[in-house]
């Protein structure tokens, strides 16, 4: 017969009842468990109370008088902050289908009763110049930031919420975590208003900023009440957001009356934003969680109504510059606040300003000009504070009687994707009788400056990039704008295609350059441009080293398995070995050649791999280049001509909200809006199909936000086969 031992926890359990016989031993058992309890219950708290105690913010640094920065002017008291409660916009919905990525990327949620603080955990930085990171091995780190108050044993908490509308691997879900209530009352701040999260994708490139930021959450918060006196809180940031943000024009919109809280000093870059208050949380009535995956782009679910855009862009002027108070008003509020910061942070002026653009700009054949076509620098001070400065009649023209010519505008960088002859395109077009903006933004621009420069340009000509996204303030119609993509031969992509169509604008792209010559005379305009110090640039940022014997080479599959370090290692005796063989030195020098050649240098792929597509990639993307100057005065001139049917039949004149892009509809059905590699599926899906911008129920309708009103089939009949565009440009 076997010997059964006790086990340590049957004698435990067999102690319990002789322990609880003695009074006295159940007043320490009590206290032992009620200590036990209190123990469990501070472990479990969220780690972001370890790593940002009260009194600290998320540098672990004591908050002070000068790194507070409350900016809000609530005070704190105590108030009853109720129990949260919610709803989704995926409520109706079965548990396993709001698991399904479409559903689950556009769910918004709106909370009554929100509370933010400075609890947080910071979510792992990465460098721009640490790319490629394998952003598919990151980990999601959810901001706390915020909590909502709870009771119950079990306290039910929100679903996560995706607060970031943009690609698949970049979103960022949140929700807030919960705190049980002990008591009713608790001090607090507290707005008696509709708060929005949201997180803004790429925040430091305007267009992203724009089109994935500012216009899914401005279009969030028309759908929700939102006004300009709004509170926003971005409760998470973009992995690969450098600290060193470029731009006062940040989150420095026309929601100034309001604020936004952030929770990291590094993103305190206008007066428009605040960390949350040190004394005690904020709390809202109600908040708007999520943006609801809605955006121009294709990896975006939802598209945002084209009106929209039109109302940011009305929003923009009446705020900026309705009146001329109004905007000098702006300007020296502006100026202020320049002068601030540079005495703040103890700078000198260093020519760069959120106001520069405006004193950069230069205007041919507009009221003042001189005899041969150049600016006035007399009439530059009076433009400010006009609502059409430009010209005295916008009706008037001045070499075709009372038909308006366009304006047209020449956006142009200093550096990379610089026009080599800008101006000879701006003389031509001057002696063709159209009026031209020359625009900079490279010395800075502010979002108000923005709007007001593009405010009546018709035509934008610019090199592919970031300044393309400011076509959203060019006019919708009278007539349909149109955006001109000045391209590489061996360089182009479809991301502003996207936004173009979903606001109602004509897209096309022109190259010219030393592939697909038209004719000899093209060739002769558009000679081979060689730039050596761009490619020297890009193979120093991706450590490309010419000149190598084959036996020094690894393989693209190698490099992918090693170490930063190791790859390191690698390229140090890469560089010594070039540095030491004048025979490699010769060598690098003729790979050099073939790499800024005109032609494909598909022998260095084969013998270097992938580095040499990173290269090319970008250099082909940054290289400067030419302008066809005759074909593109003859497209603008066609373009003209299409302004003049435009007028003739006035379908552009009427302010239905469903029938102001019919002429846009019309230039679709003709094959006559889009001249891209890439637009048939992008006009499907944003013109076209069930995700049409066009003819959406918005503000007219709140109830049945995004859907298709009844009269959009009319608008877009006839556009089941749209067709490209032929504009020789």
């Amino acid at each position: 017969m076997e010997n059964h031992k006790p086990s340590m926890l049957a004698s435990i359990m067999s102690m319990i009842p002789v322990v609880l016989t003695s009074r006295r031993n159940r007043h320490y058992f009590l206290v032992l468990l009620l200590t036990s309890m209190g123990m469990l219950l501070i472990l479990s708290q969220p780690k972001s109370y370890e790593e940002a105690p009260f009194g600290f913010d998320h540098a672990s640094r004591p908050i002070t008088t000068e790194n507070n920065h409350w900016r809000g002017n609530t005070k704190a008291r105590e108030i009853e902050i109720p129990a949260a409660t919610w709803t989704c916009t995926d409520d109706h919905l079965s548990e396993e289908e709001k698991e399904l990525p479409k559903n689950r990327r556009t769910r918004q949620c709106v909370v009554e009763n929100l509370c933010v603080d400075r609890e947080g955990i910071e979510s792992p930085h990465y460098d721009l110049q640490d790319w490629p990171v394998d952003i598919h091995k990151l980990t999601k780190v959810i901001y706390l930031g915020g909590f909502i108050r709870a009771s119950g044993v079990l306290p039910k908490n929100l679903p996560n919420v995706n607060i970031m509308s943009s690609d698949l691997e970049s979103d960022n879900y949140w929700r807030p975590r919960v705190e049980r209530i002990w008591r009713k009352k608790m001090k607090a701040h507290y707005v008696d208003e509709t708060l929005f999260v949201h997180a803004l994708y790429s925040p430091f490139h305007f267009s992203h900023w724009l089109y994935n930021g500012m216009m899914p959450l401005y279009s969030t918060m028309k759908r929700f009440g939102g006004t300009k006196d709004s509170w926003t809180f971005r409760a998470g940031h973009f992995r690969f957001d450098p600290e060193d943000r470029m731009g006062e024009w940040e989150m420095d919109h026309f929601f100034r009356s309001g604020k936004e809280l952030v929770l990291r000093q590094v993103e305190l870059s206008t007066p428009f934003q605040s960390l949350p208050p040190p004394d005690a949380p904020i709390c809202f009535k109600r908040a708007v969680i999520g943006l609801g995956s809605q955006c121009a782009l294709h990896y975006c679910e939802k598209n945002i109504p084209a009106e929209v855009y039109q109302m940011f862009r009305d929003e923009i002027a009446q705020y900026y510059w309705e009146t001329p108070q109004v905007w000098e008003k702006h300007l020296a509020s502006m100026q202020e606040h320049i002068d601030q910061e540079r005495k703040a942070k103890d700078v000198k002026d260093n020519g760069a300003s959120p106001l520069k653009c405006l004193e950069l700009i230069r205007y041919y054949n507009f009221e003042g000009i001189n005899s041969d076509h150049s600016q006035d620098k007399g009439e530059l001070p009076s433009r400010f504070g006009q609502r059409f400065p430009d010209i005295a009649n916008p009706e008037s023209d001045y070499s075709k009687g009372d038909k308006r010519k366009l304006v047209v505008g020449i956006i142009q960088r200093e550096e990379s994707r610089r026009l080599i002859n800008d101006q000879e395109l701006l003389t031509e077009l001057v002696k063709a009788g159209f009026r031209v903006k020359w625009i900079s933004f490279d010395h800075g621009c502010g979002l108000a400056e923005t709007a007001y420069l593009l405010r009546d340009v018709n035509v934008v000509i610019s090199p592919h990039g970031n300044a393309i996204g400011t076509s959203i303030f060019m006019p919708t119609h009278d007539p349909v704008p149109t955006v001109i993509s000045v391209d590489t031969s061996r360089y182009s992509e479809d991301w502003f295609v996207y936004t173009s169509t979903a606001i109602g604008q004509r897209f096309t792209t022109t190259t010219c350059g030393p592939s697909g010559y038209k004719d000899e005379d093209t060739e002769k305009r558009c000679p081979f441009y060689r730039d050596a110090t761009g490619a020297k640039k890009m193979m120093d940022h991706y450590k490309l080293i010419l000149g190598l014997p084959p036996s020094m080479i690894k393989t693209d599959e190698k490099k992918r398995s090693m170490t930063w370090e190791e790859l390191d290692l690698m390229r140090k005796q890469q560089q010594e070995y070039v540095k030491e063989h004048p025979v490699a030195q010769t060598l690098a020098a003729e790979e050099f050649e073939i790499l800024i050649g005109a032609n494909q240098p598909d022998a260095l792929v084969q013998k270097y791999g992938d580095d040499v597509w990173s290269v090319l990639g970008n250099f082909w993307k940054a290289i400067p280049r030419y302008v066809d100057v005759p074909r593109m005065v003859k497209a603008v001139e066609t373009l003209q001509d299409d302004l003049d049917r435009e007028k003739e039949t006035g379908k552009s004149s009427t302010n239905s909200s469903s029938k102001k892009y019919a002429q846009f509809m019309e230039y679709i059905r003709n094959g006559q809006a889009c001249h891209s590699a890439y637009c048939i599926p992008i006009i499907n899906r944003n013109v076209v199909g069930e995700t049409s911008a066009f003819g959406q129920y918005s503000v007219d309708n709140i109830s049945k936000w995004g859907q298709q009103r009844p009269e959009s089939q009319a608008l877009r009949q006839g556009l089941e086969n749209p067709k490209m565009w032929e504009l020789d440009v």
